[in-house]
Protein backbone atom coordinates (compact mmCIF):
# COMPACT_ATOMS: atom_id res chain seq x y z
CA UNK A 1 0.00 0.00 0.00
CA UNK A 2 1.53 3.12 -1.13
CA UNK A 3 1.81 5.80 1.70
CA UNK A 4 1.18 3.26 4.97
CA UNK A 5 4.93 2.38 6.54
CA UNK A 6 5.73 -1.02 5.19
CA UNK A 7 6.47 -3.84 7.85
CA UNK A 8 10.49 -4.24 7.19
CA UNK A 9 11.21 -7.66 5.61
CA UNK A 10 12.21 -10.82 8.11
CA UNK A 11 12.60 -8.22 10.86
CA UNK A 12 10.78 -9.88 14.08
CA UNK A 13 9.35 -12.17 11.81
CA UNK A 14 11.62 -15.23 12.63
CA UNK A 15 12.16 -14.80 16.14
CA UNK A 16 8.61 -14.13 17.00
CA UNK A 17 7.15 -17.60 15.10
CA UNK A 18 9.69 -19.25 16.79
CA UNK A 19 8.83 -18.20 20.22
CA UNK A 20 4.71 -19.02 19.19
CA UNK A 21 5.86 -22.28 18.38
CA UNK A 22 7.53 -22.86 21.29
CA UNK A 23 4.05 -22.07 23.16
CA UNK A 24 2.01 -23.18 21.06
CA UNK A 25 3.31 -26.07 18.91
CA UNK A 26 0.69 -25.39 16.02
CA UNK A 27 3.17 -22.65 14.76
CA UNK A 28 5.67 -24.68 14.18
CA UNK A 29 5.49 -25.06 10.01
CA UNK A 30 5.08 -21.51 10.18
CA UNK A 31 7.72 -21.02 12.18
CA UNK A 32 9.99 -22.99 9.79
CA UNK A 33 8.47 -21.95 6.43
CA UNK A 34 8.98 -17.79 7.54
CA UNK A 35 5.81 -17.23 6.77
CA UNK A 36 3.93 -14.68 8.29
CA UNK A 37 5.25 -11.11 8.51
CA UNK A 38 5.12 -9.14 11.68
CA UNK A 39 6.31 -5.08 11.26
CA UNK A 40 9.73 -4.37 12.38
CA UNK A 41 10.55 -3.02 15.45
CA UNK A 42 14.36 -3.58 15.88
CA UNK A 43 14.13 0.09 16.33
CA UNK A 44 13.46 1.26 20.26
CA UNK A 45 10.56 3.57 19.76
CA UNK A 46 10.80 6.90 21.06
CA UNK A 47 8.66 7.54 24.00
CA UNK A 48 5.66 9.92 23.44
CA UNK A 49 6.29 12.23 26.72
CA UNK A 50 10.39 12.63 25.43
CA UNK A 51 8.92 13.44 21.67
CA UNK A 52 6.26 15.92 23.66
CA UNK A 53 8.96 17.73 25.71
CA UNK A 54 11.42 18.44 22.96
CA UNK A 55 8.19 20.02 21.01
CA UNK A 56 7.75 22.46 24.28
CA UNK A 57 11.31 23.49 24.72
CA UNK A 58 11.39 24.18 21.23
CA UNK A 59 8.56 26.26 21.40
CA UNK A 60 9.59 27.74 24.74
CA UNK A 61 12.47 28.85 22.71
CA UNK A 62 10.65 30.27 19.64
CA UNK A 63 8.02 32.54 22.20
CA UNK A 64 11.01 33.39 24.94
CA UNK A 65 13.81 34.39 22.57
CA UNK A 66 11.97 36.60 20.36
CA UNK A 67 10.86 38.53 23.70
CA UNK A 68 13.94 39.40 24.89
CA UNK A 69 14.47 41.03 21.63
CA UNK A 70 11.32 42.76 21.44
CA UNK A 71 12.11 44.12 25.14
CA UNK A 72 15.77 45.51 23.68
CA UNK A 73 13.82 47.39 20.55
CA UNK A 74 11.50 49.04 21.73
CA UNK A 75 12.25 52.27 23.59
CA UNK A 76 13.12 53.37 26.99
CA UNK A 77 10.25 53.19 29.34
CA UNK A 78 8.31 50.98 27.49
CA UNK A 79 10.37 47.71 28.38
CA UNK A 80 8.58 45.09 29.78
CA UNK A 81 9.67 43.69 33.21
CA UNK A 82 11.45 40.06 33.36
CA UNK A 83 8.60 38.83 35.11
CA UNK A 84 6.02 39.45 32.75
CA UNK A 85 7.92 38.15 29.87
CA UNK A 86 8.21 34.50 31.92
CA UNK A 87 4.41 34.95 32.66
CA UNK A 88 3.75 35.80 29.24
CA UNK A 89 6.26 32.63 28.08
CA UNK A 90 4.37 30.35 30.50
CA UNK A 91 1.06 31.65 29.37
CA UNK A 92 1.54 31.14 26.33
CA UNK A 93 2.45 27.64 26.54
CA UNK A 94 -0.21 26.50 28.97
CA UNK A 95 -2.63 27.48 26.15
CA UNK A 96 -0.91 25.82 23.59
CA UNK A 97 -0.50 22.46 25.97
CA UNK A 98 -4.90 22.70 26.77
CA UNK A 99 -5.33 23.34 23.19
CA UNK A 100 -3.33 20.17 22.52
CA UNK A 101 -0.54 21.14 20.81
CA UNK A 102 1.78 18.11 22.79
CA UNK A 103 -0.89 15.54 21.92
CA UNK A 104 1.06 12.51 19.80
CA UNK A 105 -1.17 13.77 16.97
CA UNK A 106 -0.25 17.40 17.23
CA UNK A 107 3.38 16.61 17.12
CA UNK A 108 3.11 15.20 13.31
CA UNK A 109 1.73 18.65 12.22
CA UNK A 110 -0.96 19.52 9.86
CA UNK A 111 -3.11 22.88 9.37
CA UNK A 112 -5.06 22.26 12.60
CA UNK A 113 -2.42 22.16 15.06
CA UNK A 114 -0.86 25.09 13.38
CA UNK A 115 -3.95 27.15 13.48
CA UNK A 116 -4.30 26.44 17.13
CA UNK A 117 -1.05 27.14 17.89
CA UNK A 118 -0.88 31.01 16.01
CA UNK A 119 -4.04 31.64 17.64
CA UNK A 120 -3.07 30.70 21.20
CA UNK A 121 -0.06 32.99 20.86
CA UNK A 122 -1.57 35.44 19.48
CA UNK A 123 -4.44 35.41 22.52
CA UNK A 124 -2.09 35.13 24.92
CA UNK A 125 0.36 37.79 24.75
CA UNK A 126 -2.14 40.54 23.05
CA UNK A 127 -4.73 39.46 25.86
CA UNK A 128 -1.60 39.76 28.02
CA UNK A 129 -0.79 43.81 27.46
CA UNK A 130 -4.86 44.09 27.30
CA UNK A 131 -4.89 43.04 30.59
CA UNK A 132 -2.07 45.03 31.63
CA UNK A 133 -3.99 48.18 29.84
CA UNK A 134 -7.50 47.82 31.80
CA UNK A 135 -5.62 46.81 35.44
CA UNK A 136 -4.10 50.60 34.55
CA UNK A 137 -0.48 49.09 34.27
CA UNK A 138 0.06 49.43 30.26
CA UNK A 139 3.62 49.89 31.08
CA UNK A 140 4.28 46.12 32.02
CA UNK A 141 3.64 45.06 28.16
CA UNK A 142 3.41 48.16 26.12
CA UNK A 143 1.46 47.46 23.29
CA UNK A 144 4.19 48.18 20.76
CA UNK A 145 6.68 45.99 23.10
CA UNK A 146 3.66 42.84 22.38
CA UNK A 147 3.44 43.78 18.53
CA UNK A 148 7.31 43.01 18.41
CA UNK A 149 7.07 39.91 20.00
CA UNK A 150 4.08 38.46 18.20
CA UNK A 151 5.92 39.80 15.44
CA UNK A 152 8.97 37.92 15.77
CA UNK A 153 7.80 35.35 17.57
CA UNK A 154 4.74 34.21 15.62
CA UNK A 155 6.92 32.83 12.42
CA UNK A 156 9.87 31.30 14.55
CA UNK A 157 7.01 29.22 16.22
CA UNK A 158 5.05 27.94 12.75
CA UNK A 159 8.60 27.27 11.29
CA UNK A 160 9.78 25.51 14.09
CA UNK A 161 6.20 23.38 14.62
CA UNK A 162 6.61 22.57 10.94
CA UNK A 163 10.40 21.86 11.22
CA UNK A 164 9.85 19.32 13.88
CA UNK A 165 7.16 18.09 12.41
CA UNK A 166 8.97 16.87 9.39
CA UNK A 167 11.81 15.31 11.91
CA UNK A 168 9.13 13.17 13.22
CA UNK A 169 7.10 12.46 10.48
CA UNK A 170 10.71 11.35 8.83
CA UNK A 171 11.17 8.45 11.66
CA UNK A 172 7.81 7.47 11.96
CA UNK A 173 8.61 3.81 12.67
CA UNK A 174 9.77 4.74 16.03
CA UNK A 175 7.32 7.91 16.49
CA UNK A 176 3.76 6.59 15.47
CA UNK A 177 2.01 4.29 17.70
CA UNK A 178 2.48 0.77 16.90
CA UNK A 179 -0.96 -0.36 16.43
CA UNK A 180 -2.61 -3.95 15.77
CA UNK A 181 -6.42 -4.16 13.33
CA UNK A 182 -8.45 -6.78 15.30
CA UNK A 183 -10.92 -8.16 12.48
CA UNK A 184 -11.27 -8.22 8.46
CA UNK A 185 -13.43 -8.07 5.32
CA UNK A 186 -14.81 -4.23 4.35
CA UNK A 187 -14.15 -2.79 8.01
CA UNK A 188 -10.49 -3.52 8.06
CA UNK A 189 -10.17 -2.21 4.51
CA UNK A 190 -11.79 1.09 5.04
CA UNK A 191 -9.56 1.56 7.98
CA UNK A 192 -6.33 0.67 6.14
CA UNK A 193 -7.76 3.05 3.62
CA UNK A 194 -8.42 5.92 6.08
CA UNK A 195 -4.57 5.27 7.23
CA UNK A 196 -3.11 4.89 4.04
CA UNK A 197 -4.21 8.39 3.63
CA UNK A 198 -3.22 10.04 6.63
CA UNK A 199 0.45 8.41 6.52
CA UNK A 200 3.02 8.96 7.47
CA UNK A 201 0.81 9.86 10.59
CA UNK A 202 0.79 9.41 14.39
CA UNK A 203 -0.47 5.59 14.09
CA UNK A 204 1.50 2.42 12.01
CA UNK A 205 -0.72 -0.59 11.19
CA UNK A 206 1.80 -3.42 12.17
CA UNK A 207 -1.00 -6.05 10.34
CA UNK A 208 -4.13 -7.85 10.84
CA UNK A 209 -5.07 -10.25 13.66
CA UNK A 210 -8.30 -12.44 13.12
CA UNK A 211 -8.70 -15.96 15.08
CA UNK A 212 -11.28 -17.44 11.91
CA UNK A 213 -7.53 -17.69 9.89
CA UNK A 214 -5.38 -19.62 12.59
CA UNK A 215 -1.76 -19.41 10.48
CA UNK A 216 0.12 -15.65 9.41
CA UNK A 217 -0.41 -15.96 5.39
CA UNK A 218 -0.19 -13.76 2.37
CA UNK A 219 -1.59 -10.12 2.94
CA UNK A 220 -5.28 -9.44 3.33
CA UNK A 221 -6.38 -9.34 -0.17
CA UNK A 222 -8.94 -5.97 0.60
CA UNK A 223 -6.68 -4.46 3.09
CA UNK A 224 -3.39 -4.98 2.19
CA UNK A 225 -1.97 -5.12 5.55
CA UNK A 226 0.23 -8.80 6.68
CA UNK A 227 -2.47 -11.10 8.41
CA UNK A 228 -0.23 -12.05 12.07
CA UNK A 229 -2.58 -14.97 12.47
CA UNK A 230 -5.20 -15.58 15.73
CA UNK A 231 -5.19 -13.82 19.03
CA UNK A 232 -2.46 -15.49 20.69
CA UNK A 233 -0.24 -13.36 18.00
CA UNK A 234 -1.64 -10.57 19.23
CA UNK A 235 -1.01 -11.45 23.09
CA UNK A 236 2.63 -12.60 22.32
CA UNK A 237 3.20 -9.12 20.42
CA UNK A 238 2.03 -7.19 23.62
CA UNK A 239 3.90 -9.34 26.39
CA UNK A 240 6.70 -8.63 24.39
CA UNK A 241 6.03 -4.58 24.52
CA UNK A 242 5.82 -4.64 20.49
CA UNK A 243 2.19 -3.05 20.33
CA UNK A 244 1.12 0.05 21.94
CA UNK A 245 -2.81 0.44 20.35
CA UNK A 246 -4.95 -2.37 19.23
CA UNK A 247 -8.16 -0.92 17.12
CA UNK A 248 -10.79 -3.13 16.72
CA UNK A 249 -11.95 -3.08 13.41
CA UNK A 250 -15.74 -4.30 13.97
CA UNK A 251 -19.20 -3.57 12.90
CA UNK A 252 -20.90 -2.07 15.95
CA UNK A 253 -23.64 -4.07 15.64
CA UNK A 254 -20.62 -7.60 16.43
CA UNK A 255 -21.54 -6.20 20.28
CA UNK A 256 -20.88 -9.75 21.91
CA UNK A 257 -17.82 -9.75 20.02
CA UNK A 258 -16.36 -6.81 20.99
CA UNK A 259 -17.36 -7.19 24.77
CA UNK A 260 -15.34 -10.12 24.27
CA UNK A 261 -12.32 -9.08 22.92
CA UNK A 262 -12.55 -5.94 25.14
CA UNK A 263 -12.85 -7.88 28.01
CA UNK A 264 -9.65 -10.40 27.35
CA UNK A 265 -7.15 -7.31 26.23
CA UNK A 266 -8.92 -5.68 29.87
CA UNK A 267 -5.56 -7.29 31.75
CA UNK A 268 -3.32 -5.81 29.06
CA UNK A 269 -1.20 -2.43 29.35
CA UNK A 270 -1.85 -1.31 25.85
CA UNK A 271 -4.61 0.98 24.50
CA UNK A 272 -8.08 -0.51 23.20
CA UNK A 273 -9.90 1.49 20.18
CA UNK A 274 -13.08 1.30 18.60
CA UNK A 275 -12.95 1.91 14.55
CA UNK A 276 -15.99 3.86 13.56
CA UNK A 277 -18.72 1.97 10.84
CA UNK A 278 -17.72 2.52 6.84
CA UNK A 279 -19.58 5.84 6.85
CA UNK A 280 -17.78 7.77 9.66
CA UNK A 281 -14.49 7.60 7.68
CA UNK A 282 -15.83 9.47 5.09
CA UNK A 283 -15.60 12.58 7.43
CA UNK A 284 -12.19 14.27 7.07
CA UNK A 285 -11.28 15.66 10.31
CA UNK A 286 -13.33 13.12 12.27
CA UNK A 287 -11.43 11.25 14.97
CA UNK A 288 -10.91 7.63 13.40
CA UNK A 289 -11.09 6.23 16.47
CA UNK A 290 -13.48 5.80 19.94
CA UNK A 291 -10.92 4.57 22.97
CA UNK A 292 -12.39 1.92 25.09
CA UNK A 293 -9.82 1.04 27.83
CA UNK A 294 -6.85 3.54 28.50
CA UNK A 295 -3.52 2.64 28.63
CA UNK A 296 -2.21 2.92 32.61
CA UNK A 297 0.16 5.70 33.38
CA UNK A 298 0.68 6.47 30.02
CA UNK A 299 2.49 9.65 28.78
CA UNK A 300 3.13 12.36 31.64
CA UNK A 301 1.71 10.58 34.01
CA UNK A 302 4.16 7.27 33.55
CA UNK A 303 6.67 10.27 33.65
CA UNK A 304 5.69 11.55 36.77
CA UNK A 305 5.83 8.01 38.05
CA UNK A 306 8.99 7.56 37.41
CA UNK A 307 10.38 10.79 38.58
CA UNK A 308 8.47 9.85 41.66
CA UNK A 309 10.19 6.38 42.05
CA UNK A 310 13.84 7.81 41.07
CA UNK A 311 13.30 10.82 43.78
CA UNK A 312 12.08 8.41 46.21
CA UNK A 313 14.68 5.65 45.67
CA UNK A 314 17.37 8.05 45.65
CA UNK A 315 16.62 9.64 49.40
CA UNK A 316 15.75 6.31 50.51
CA UNK A 317 18.87 4.75 49.93
CA UNK A 318 20.81 7.65 51.05
CA UNK A 319 18.99 7.22 54.78
CA UNK A 320 19.08 3.51 54.78
CA UNK A 321 22.86 3.07 53.57
CA UNK A 322 24.42 2.76 56.71
CA UNK A 323 21.66 0.06 58.26
CA UNK A 324 21.71 -1.83 55.10
CA UNK A 325 25.71 -2.34 55.75
CA UNK A 326 24.95 -3.66 59.47
CA UNK A 327 21.74 -5.35 58.52
CA UNK A 328 24.50 -7.42 55.78
CA UNK A 329 26.86 -7.78 58.65
CA UNK A 330 24.09 -9.34 61.09
CA UNK A 331 23.28 -11.79 58.26
CA UNK A 332 26.37 -12.80 57.26
CA UNK A 333 27.44 -13.46 60.76
CA UNK A 334 23.74 -14.80 61.46
CA UNK A 335 24.23 -18.09 59.54
CA UNK A 336 26.57 -18.94 56.46
CA UNK A 337 25.50 -18.02 53.07
CA UNK A 338 24.73 -14.99 50.82
CA UNK A 339 23.69 -11.86 52.21
CA UNK A 340 20.93 -11.21 49.51
CA UNK A 341 18.40 -13.72 48.26
CA UNK A 342 17.59 -13.37 44.97
CA UNK A 343 14.05 -14.80 43.60
CA UNK A 344 11.94 -14.67 40.53
CA UNK A 345 8.90 -12.68 40.28
CA UNK A 346 6.29 -11.40 37.94
CA UNK A 347 6.45 -7.86 36.83
CA UNK A 348 5.13 -5.09 34.54
CA UNK A 349 3.43 -7.26 31.17
CA UNK A 350 4.12 -9.91 32.96
CA UNK A 351 7.79 -9.89 32.31
CA UNK A 352 9.73 -12.08 34.84
CA UNK A 353 12.49 -10.39 36.79
CA UNK A 354 14.58 -11.12 39.80
CA UNK A 355 13.97 -8.97 43.09
CA UNK A 356 16.34 -8.42 45.81
CA UNK A 357 15.90 -9.27 49.45
CA UNK A 358 18.21 -9.87 52.27
CA UNK A 359 18.32 -13.27 53.06
CA UNK A 360 16.14 -14.63 55.77
CA UNK A 361 16.41 -18.25 55.81
CA UNK A 362 18.80 -20.65 56.50
CA UNK A 363 20.73 -21.02 53.16
CA UNK A 364 19.61 -25.12 52.92
CA UNK A 365 15.77 -24.23 52.84
CA UNK A 366 15.39 -21.36 50.93
CA UNK A 367 11.99 -21.49 48.74
CA UNK A 368 13.29 -19.90 45.76
CA UNK A 369 9.36 -20.50 43.97
CA UNK A 370 7.68 -19.71 47.42
CA UNK A 371 6.21 -23.00 47.24
CA UNK A 372 5.57 -22.89 50.65
CA UNK A 373 4.35 -19.59 52.11
CA UNK A 374 6.48 -18.29 55.59
CA UNK A 375 4.11 -18.70 58.86
CA UNK A 376 5.11 -17.79 62.24
CA UNK A 377 7.33 -19.08 63.88
CA UNK A 378 8.02 -20.91 60.43
CA UNK A 379 11.95 -23.12 61.62
CA UNK A 380 13.13 -22.30 57.98
CA UNK A 381 13.70 -18.79 59.29
CA UNK A 382 17.01 -17.51 60.53
CA UNK A 383 17.06 -15.44 64.33
CA UNK A 384 18.08 -12.57 62.22
CA UNK A 385 15.57 -12.81 59.82
CA UNK A 386 12.34 -13.17 61.79
CA UNK A 387 13.46 -9.44 62.87
CA UNK A 388 14.27 -8.60 59.41
CA UNK A 389 10.23 -9.79 57.81
CA UNK A 390 8.65 -8.46 60.90
CA UNK A 391 9.92 -5.18 60.23
CA UNK A 392 10.10 -5.25 56.38
CA UNK A 393 13.60 -4.16 56.56
CA UNK A 394 14.34 -7.58 54.56
CA UNK A 395 12.95 -5.39 51.73
CA UNK A 396 15.21 -2.79 51.40
CA UNK A 397 17.52 -4.11 48.63
CA UNK A 398 14.52 -3.88 46.24
CA UNK A 399 15.39 -0.06 46.13
CA UNK A 400 17.81 -1.19 43.60
CA UNK A 401 14.93 -2.80 41.62
CA UNK A 402 13.54 0.62 41.58
CA UNK A 403 16.53 2.07 41.12
CA UNK A 404 16.93 -0.30 37.65
CA UNK A 405 13.40 0.76 36.95
CA UNK A 406 11.79 -3.16 37.52
CA UNK A 407 9.77 -1.57 40.15
CA UNK A 408 8.16 1.32 41.36
CA UNK A 409 8.03 2.49 44.65
CA UNK A 410 4.60 2.05 45.28
CA UNK A 411 2.21 -0.55 43.20
CA UNK A 412 0.89 -4.21 43.43
CA UNK A 413 3.16 -6.04 45.24
CA UNK A 414 5.07 -8.82 42.97
CA UNK A 415 4.58 -12.11 43.41
CA UNK A 416 6.38 -15.51 42.69
CA UNK A 417 5.02 -17.45 39.92
CA UNK A 418 3.71 -20.68 41.48
CA UNK A 419 2.26 -18.62 44.77
CA UNK A 420 -1.48 -20.40 45.99
CA UNK A 421 -4.04 -19.12 47.82
CA UNK A 422 -5.93 -21.87 50.08
CA UNK A 423 -4.11 -24.44 47.78
CA UNK A 424 -4.97 -23.08 44.28
CA UNK A 425 -2.80 -20.47 41.71
CA UNK A 426 -3.63 -17.31 42.04
CA UNK A 427 -4.32 -17.20 38.27
CA UNK A 428 -7.09 -19.61 39.02
CA UNK A 429 -8.83 -17.61 42.21
CA UNK A 430 -8.97 -14.34 40.85
CA UNK A 431 -9.96 -13.73 37.19
CA UNK A 432 -8.47 -10.16 36.45
CA UNK A 433 -5.17 -11.59 38.76
CA UNK A 434 -2.91 -10.47 35.30
CA UNK A 435 -4.56 -7.53 34.88
CA UNK A 436 -2.35 -6.12 38.08
CA UNK A 437 0.39 -6.54 35.66
CA UNK A 438 -0.33 -3.31 33.51
CA UNK A 439 1.93 -1.41 35.57
CA UNK A 440 5.38 -1.99 37.74
CA UNK A 441 5.46 -3.57 40.76
CA UNK A 442 6.19 -2.00 44.28
CA UNK A 443 7.71 -1.98 47.59
CA UNK A 444 4.59 -0.96 48.82
CA UNK A 445 0.81 -0.79 47.41
CA UNK A 446 -2.75 -0.16 48.16
CA UNK A 447 -3.81 -3.46 49.32
CA UNK A 448 -0.38 -3.39 51.71
CA UNK A 449 -1.73 -0.16 53.73
CA UNK A 450 -5.22 -1.72 54.56
CA UNK A 451 -3.90 -5.22 56.06
CA UNK A 452 -3.96 -7.35 52.87
CA UNK A 453 -0.26 -8.51 52.95
CA UNK A 454 1.19 -11.81 54.14
CA UNK A 455 0.44 -14.91 54.02
CA UNK A 456 -3.13 -15.55 51.45
CA UNK A 457 -4.20 -18.76 53.52
CA UNK A 458 -7.70 -18.04 52.20
CA UNK A 459 -9.34 -17.14 48.57
CA UNK A 460 -10.75 -14.24 50.11
CA UNK A 461 -7.16 -12.53 51.26
CA UNK A 462 -5.97 -12.76 47.74
CA UNK A 463 -9.20 -11.57 45.98
CA UNK A 464 -9.48 -8.75 48.56
CA UNK A 465 -5.33 -8.11 47.68
CA UNK A 466 -7.04 -7.84 43.62
CA UNK A 467 -9.49 -5.70 43.92
CA UNK A 468 -6.98 -2.88 46.07
CA UNK A 469 -4.66 -3.62 43.29
CA UNK A 470 -6.61 -3.00 40.49
CA UNK A 471 -8.29 -0.03 42.26
CA UNK A 472 -4.58 1.67 42.45
CA UNK A 473 -4.44 1.15 38.77
CA UNK A 474 -7.48 2.68 37.94
CA UNK A 475 -7.40 5.70 40.79
CA UNK A 476 -3.54 6.33 40.04
CA UNK A 477 -2.50 10.12 41.60
CA UNK A 478 0.82 11.58 43.17
CA UNK A 479 -1.16 12.51 46.42
CA UNK A 480 -2.40 8.23 46.53
CA UNK A 481 1.03 7.61 46.43
CA UNK A 482 1.89 10.03 49.17
CA UNK A 483 -0.93 8.88 51.52
CA UNK A 484 0.12 5.16 51.07
CA UNK A 485 3.61 5.92 51.78
CA UNK A 486 3.12 7.60 54.84
CA UNK A 487 0.32 4.46 55.83
CA UNK A 488 2.97 2.11 54.86
CA UNK A 489 5.04 3.65 58.09
CA UNK A 490 2.58 3.66 60.33
CA UNK A 491 1.59 0.28 59.32
CA UNK A 492 5.67 -0.79 59.18
CA UNK A 493 6.06 0.74 62.81
CA UNK A 494 2.46 -1.46 63.98
CA UNK A 495 4.28 -4.48 62.65
CA UNK A 496 0.77 -6.14 61.50
CA UNK A 497 0.70 -9.69 59.20
CA UNK A 498 4.26 -9.60 58.89
CA UNK A 499 6.08 -12.88 59.33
Amino acid sequence: MHGVIPPEPGQGQGKLLAALAETWPRYADAAAAGRGRVAGNRSQPIPRPLLASGQFALDALSIGVPGLLARDLVGQGEVPTGGVLLFGIGLALLVLAVAGGYRHAALFGGRRPLLASAGGLAGSILGLALAARLVGAPGALPLSAAGLWLGFALPLLLAGRVASARLVRAEAPRTALRAVVVGEGPQAARLAAMANSRQPGPVRLLGVVDDRRRLPDAPHAESGLPHLGPFEVLQALIRRGEVDQVILALPWAAEARVSALVHRLADYPVEVCLAPDLCSYRVRHASPYLKLLHRPLDGWRGLAKRAEDILLAVGALAVAAVPMLLIALAVRLDSPGPVLFRQRRTGFNNRDFYVLKFRTMYTDQTDHEARVQVSEGDPRVTPVGAILRRTSLDELPQLLNVLWGEMSFVGPRPHAPGTRAAGRPFEEVAERYAARHRVKPGLTGLAQVRGWRGPTETEEKLLRRVEADLEYIETWSLWLDAVIILRTLVAVARMRNAY
